[in-house]
């Protein structure tokens, strides 16, 4: 397999083998994730593609869970007189494409 697209968390990503991504938070209590949401395979020549997903299952290893930078959003009123700020640190988990399993 070349590369694939895969949905995760309502989410579709574009892997390839041993490609390392981000995604949404996940339970830290698992170590592989099995994913069977696959909506495209391709292997350089031969292009497959599911309606809606294929019967194919992929494996990743979930590696580690990270803190994004923050973001902090101002908004201020002049005549009212008024502030207010905002902030959010998004959690991520990274994961890893190991390998891909047919369904039968």
């Amino acid at each position: 397999m070349q590369y694939a697209i895969v949905e995760i968390s309502g989410r579709q990503y574009l892997v390839r083998p041993g490609q390392v991504f981000e995604v949404d938070k996940l339970p830290e209590k698992e170590t592989k994730l099995s994913v069977d949401k696959v909506l495209l395979t391709s292997d350089g020549t031969k292009l497959e593609v599911g309606k809606p997903y294929l019967k194919k299952t992929l494996e990743f290893e979930i590696l580690e869970t990270i803190k994004k930078p923050k973001i902090r959003v101002a908004t201020y009123k002049a005549k009212a007189n008024t502030r207010k700020v905002k902030g959010q640190r998004r959690q991520m988990t990274k994961i890893k494409l190991v390998e891909s399993v047919k369904k039968a």
